[in-house]
């Protein structure tokens, strides 16, 4: 079985390599259980795996986000890139030396003060106490600890410990920067001040291994991106189009989705009395034209076309389509009983279209879901969401979500 080896620098061509890498860990259900791993006695023992068949490559010069729910196996597979932990299989190959910024105190001991363990953790990055001591001064501007520089950590926000680990590991000449979630304890400023570092690292032909909740961070920072899913690699390439395909997992994964026309599976609810009334059956979107489709132009127009099916055709009934962002800010909304329509009603299977002329925003990912009322409005029988995400794509990128007409007025 192969494991790290710290020792062995990665190809030239790339100073990241993971081939088929895997994690578990032990679980103990008793206390009886760690004195047998104490013993060596783990062939019983249950174990859960943390990641399985991992491959990944990252080159010089070149940002990977690492993204995934919590759980998926992210913070595990950057401790094996760092040389934390040990694989259960498989190789990685990393050229050296390699900082990195994990867990907010690793590397530190909380009862000396920033300043010392600026120097602690400068020399177990590879500095030997010298180099720690001539850019000691540099450390502690960028981490900006103020009067606490001198203090005893445990005394230290966990902004201000993130701020110590990051000046210290990004002064230590890394060829690989470990960044996990980091930066998400610090203020704005902060914030601004580590990424144009790390974009300078990219520049100086360093590589960045990052990972992040934050989409827009991924996706403006990162040429490439992982997507690990439950301790397996989901899906990786560009990073725009991964995050994409993630966040459309997100807006899915808590809601009922509609397929090819037909409902999912709802457990086997019934249109039957002493059941549901009634129920969405299909939900598209549909281009100006009325065909399929799922991507637009900016300011472009589309429609959402609901199927209804319902046990009695004296039933009435209301409807509703929402637009949401990709963080779940509604963007649009319409209800026919908001909109003033009377119920529909004599039928058992209606088609109701919504046509929007224009959906002025710039870019992004949206879900649109469909909502079912009865004929007051006031009470939900479905809710239903589109198998994929409306995508707007404009020619450049832009910050501003709404695409507005407007007019410069510049001076004579």
């Amino acid at each position: 079985m192969e494991s790290h080896d710290a020792s062995e620098p990665a190809p030239a061509s790339r100073s990241v390599e993971v081939r088929g890498v895997a994690k578990r860990y032990l679980l103990f259900g008793r206390r009886r259980d760690r004195a047998l791993a104490l013993l060596g006695r783990t062939r019983r023992l249950a174990r859960i795996t943390a990641l399985d068949g991992i491959d990944l490559d990252a080159t010089r010069g070149e940002a990977v986000g690492i993204i995934g729910e919590n759980g998926s196996g992210k913070s595990t597979l950057l401790r094996l890139v760092a040389g934390i932990s040990a694989p259960d299989a498989g190789t990685i190959r990393v050229s050296q030396p390699v900082a990195p910024i994990l867990e907010l105190g690793l590397g530190f001991h909380q009862d000396f003060t920033g300043r010392q363990n600026a120097v602690l953790y400068g020399t177990l990055l590879g500095l030997d106490e010298g180099a720690v001591t001539e850019r000691l001064d540099d450390m502690l501007a960028f981490a900006d600890l103020g009067e606490f520089v001198d203090q005893p950590l445990r005394t230290y926000s966990s902004g201000m410990a993130a701020r110590l680990a990051f000046a210290v590991a990004t002064n230590v000449d890394p060829a690989v920067l470990v960044v996990d979630e980091a930066l998400a304890v610090g203020d704005g400023a902060f914030q601004k001040k580590c990424v144009d570092r790390m974009v300078r690292f990219k520049e100086e032909g360093r590589t960045v291994l990052f990972c992040s909740h934050a989409m827009y961070l991924v996706t403006s920072f990162c040429e490439r991106a992982v997507w690990l899913h439950q301790g397996r690699v989901r899906l990786q390439g560009p990073a725009h189009e991964v995050v994409q395909e993630y966040e459309t997992y997100l807006m899915q994964r808590e809601k009922r989705r509609v397929h090819d026309g037909a409902a999912a599976d709802d457990g086997g609810t019934a249109l039957a009395p002493g059941g549901r009334r009634a129920r969405l059956s299909t939900l598209r979107v549909l281009g100006p034209d009325g065909r399929p489709a799922d991507a637009f132009a900016p300011g472009s127009g589309f429609q959402v076309e609901l199927g209804v099916e319902c046990v009695d055709a004296a039933d009435a009934f209301h409807l509703a389509v929402a637009v949401d962002t990709q963080d779940g800010r509604c963007a649009f909304a319409a209800a026919t009983h908001w909109d003033g329509l009377a119920p529909f009603t004599g039928a058992t299977r209606h088609t109701v279209r919504l046509l929007i002329p224009a959906f002025p925003v710039t870019s992004g990912g949206f879900s649109v879901s469909g909502f079912l009322f009865d004929e007051s409005g006031l009470h939900g029988y479905d809710q239903v969401v589109a198998p994929a995400a409306v995508r707007v794509t404009g020619a450049r990128w832009t910050p501003s979500l709404l695409r507005l007409d407007h007019e410069w007025v510049l001076p004579s």
